[in-house]
């Protein structure tokens, strides 16, 4: 079995130190684990009881984060104006399905993720192939995207002329293979008959045939006004609580009949006749650990391919980077969607991205559109290269060639928070219920300027650094970027207009309405 003792008191150690009592709403209260992790311990600690454990279904919410990004289709000629080309950048929205388990059920996917990971990094340090795989891993000696991206650039400086090839794997965790997961699973565990353990086994099975519920659908069909909920009684409601009945084992079978619960059973018939099962829920504290395990293979191979033939290979979770030579790029980019779609995954090819690097006017290496290079016949005086410039992004960064910056759209995402919290901010300071026209600033500091210690804007300036020293006081190095210290250099006065702006309109817009009534009385 994973479990030993020495294992538990390095998670629960892990655990208490982290511990914030989680308050969303789910089929159970939250779970005091300091106070009760005992309950937990009780069951991991034993293959018959984790086997026989019922977990609950999953809640299922849709995560929108809008994104301000680059449309390609609608770039039309390479040879647009900047204005045009500028045009071309627009607002989407991308979608993601997150599902969170029961709060005591977090705790047992916690602690077999923990064990788990420690089978696994085991494996691909043993195999050679550990330095491929970046994402959701604790053996990294505190490194992060910072150093995952600047390794990418230098090896793109170090090599010159060469191009990058950035794929995404289409919806990974829906597509992921229960039989194939099954397998790799038993490999990184060193199981030969490709049989879980039982305790294994349950857990496997319920994250390939989980249940979920989608808690808007839940409280619209027993049309539950939530906030009323809460006032009318002194306990914290549950879904449970939410669902007419007294025993428990009833309210699910009614939610089970009335279809509010569902059943992961996505399938599709295979050339031989046999049925594929496959997707696995994505917000799980196992679910991430297990996209790495289902392509240790894939990683192997692609990484022993690169030393061999000299390209460069890294994957985060479903992000995959290459950098090859510009004569070999129709060839590695083949040979990934074919070696992918062994997995019955798939690359999407709208976010396929090719970036040439090569010497510009100036003798600068500079990054290219490699599928736009082709219009060009050959930089000369008549022909504006700038139309053919694209840059790296990668993890949050983008690379030119030269120069490293914080991605566009990253910054775009935290000058929309600012704004959004800055006028929720003035609003509850100018409210009916405030105490007095008092603006609390510290948390927006805190939260959105260079004097906050954990933060967008605090990890931006340690990428712009050569050395910094993260949380844990170990000295790390950054990208060495003073260019991202002029991306951000104007955060505080852009935060102090808009906020002065802000208050103004709701000094305003209250005087307007203290006008109001004393013309109505």
């Amino acid at each position: 079995m994973l479990y030993t003792d020495q294992l538990w008191e390095d998670w629960e150690r892990k655990t208490l130190k982290n511990f914030k009592k989680k308050t969303y709403l789910h089929f159970d209260h939250p779970f005091d684990f300091p106070k009760s992790k005992g309950e937990i311990k009780e069951i991991v600690s034993s293959i018959d009881k984790a086997a026989a454990h019922s977990f609950k279904p999953l809640v299922k919410i849709k995560l929108k984060t809008p994104r301000y990004r680059y449309q390609e289709e609608f770039a039309g000629s390479p040879h647009l104006s900047a204005k045009e080309r500028k045009e071309n950048y627009g607002l989407e929205t991308k979608t993601r399905p997150i599902s969170f388990a029961s709060h005591f059920d977090r705790y047992i996917y916690s602690f077999y993720s923990f064990c788990l990971t420690q089978r696994y990094q085991e494996y691909i340090k043993v195999e050679g192939f550990d330095n491929c795989v970046y994402a959701y891993r604790n053996d990294l000696d505190g490194k992060c995207n910072i150093q995952f991206a600047k390794e990418v650039f230098d090896y793109v400086k170090r090599t010159g002329s060469c191009t990058a090839i950035a794929l995404d794997i289409k919806g990974y965790f829906d597509s992921i293979d229960h039989q194939k997961l099954n397998e790799k699973w038993c490999k990184v565990i060193g199981v030969a008959n490709k049989e879980l353990p039982n305790d294994q086994y349950n857990v496997f099975r319920s994250l390939t045939k989980y249940s979920y519920v989608n808690n808007v659908s839940l409280l619209k069909h027993y049309k539950v006004d939530l906030e009323e909920y809460k006032k009318s009684t002194k306990k914290k409601p549950t879904l449970t609580d939410l669902v007419p009945g007294l025993k428990f084992r009833n309210k699910f079978a009614e939610l089970r009949e009335k279809n509010i619960i569902v059943q992961n059973n996505s399938y599709e018939p295979l050339p031989d006749g046999t049925m594929r099962y496959f997707g696995i829920p994505q917000g799980s504290p196992i679910s991430a650990l297990l996209s790495n395990i289902y392509l240790i293979d894939f990683d192997e191979e692609i990484y022993r391919l690169s030393r061999s033939d000299n390209f460069f290979y890294r994957r985060y979770c479903d992000d995959i980077i290459l950098i090859v030579p510009n004569s070999k790029v129709a060839y590695y980019h083949e040979l990934i969607v074919n070696r992918i779609g062994e997995y019955h995954l798939k690359i999407q090819s709208k976010k396929t991205e090719k970036i040439l690097f090569s010497k510009d006017k100036l003798g600068k290496l500079r990054g290219f559109n490699f599928d736009k290079i082709g219009f060009a016949s050959g930089f000369d005086e008549a022909v504006n290269e700038e139309l053919f410039y694209k840059n790296l992004q990668y993890l949050g960064f983008e690379f030119n060639g030269h120069k490293t910056f914080i991605r566009s759209t990253s910054l775009s995402r935290y000058f929309r928070k600012m704004h959004k919290r800055i006028i929720k901010t003035v609003y509850m300071s100018y409210s009916p219920n405030a105490k007095g026209e008092k603006i609390f600033k510290r948390q927006l500091f805190e939260r959105y300027t260079h004097l906050g210690k954990r933060n967008f804007l605090s990890y931006a300036l340690n990428a712009s650094k050569k050395y910094y020293y993260n949380n844990k006081g170990k000295k790390k190095e950054g990208m060495g970027a003073p260019e991202i210290r002029g991306q951000i250099a104007q955060h505080l006065d852009v935060l102090l207009a808009e906020l002065n702006k802000k208050t103004s309109d709701r000094i305003q817009h209250k005087h307007k309405k203290k006008k109001l009534k004393k013309i109505r009385r």
